[in-house]
């Protein structure tokens, strides 16, 4: 996945228009997929055959788009020993600095093993972080549907783990009643 800076004038309508160009610069309509654009940053998935050719795409990118801010290789199987809590507080992170994909990602790992109403709170966190990368992608209705769907999932309770889940209720409504999916911090209740 890679993620480049922009200088904070492009939003999600303008990722059609972005990805046409980037893949003009890349000579290949196969080289990217899945773009998205965040506040400031541009990310998408991008494919290349060989190290060789990455090179030559980072080159590229650096060259005529904007500084790469990450680059980070997916096709490489992840194992995370560490305990739920440090697992958690990554994904809140990621989700706060608007990197939703990689949020959502990162708090499957936890979801996966968790069960009752701890599964439906974490559930709910990546449906909301799923809803915002599709707000990324333009997909207004899709962002909103998820929204609804993650407020169901996250209950009734006070607070998981430190988050303000009340809070994540309250903002995830707002934007449902605005019917507006803009990126949000989750709030902690303690560091």
């Amino acid at each position: 996945m890679t993620r480049i800076a922009h200088n904070g004038n492009l939003g999600p309508p303008d990722g059609r228009t972005i990805a046409q160009r980037i893949r003009i610069i890349l000579g290949s309509k196969e080289s990217i997929g899945n773009l998205r654009i965040s506040t400031q940053v541009i990310e998408f998935d991008l494919f290349a055959k060989d190290q060789r050719e990455l090179s030559s795409f980072q080159e590229s990118l650096e060259k005529e788009v904007g500084k790469i801010v990450t680059l980070k290789l997916l096709d490489e199987q992840i194992k995370d020993d560490r305990e739920k809590r440090a697992i958690l507080r990554e994904g809140i992170d990621l989700f706060n600095e608007e990197r939703f994909w990689e949020s959502h990602e990162m708090l499957e790992r936890i979801w996966h093993p968790a069960k009752g109403q701890e599964r439906d709170v974490i559930q709910g966190i990546i449906l909301t972080a799923a809803a915002l990368v599709h707000a990324q992608k333009d997909r207004k209705e899709t962002s909103l549907g998820m929204m609804k769907k993650a407020r169901e999932k996250l209950g009734n309770a006070e607070d998981y783990e430190g988050i303000n889940l009340r809070l994540l209720r309250d903002r995830i409504s707002r934007i449902i009643e605005k019917q507006d999916p803009k990126p949000f911090k989750i709030t902690l209740l303690m560091g």
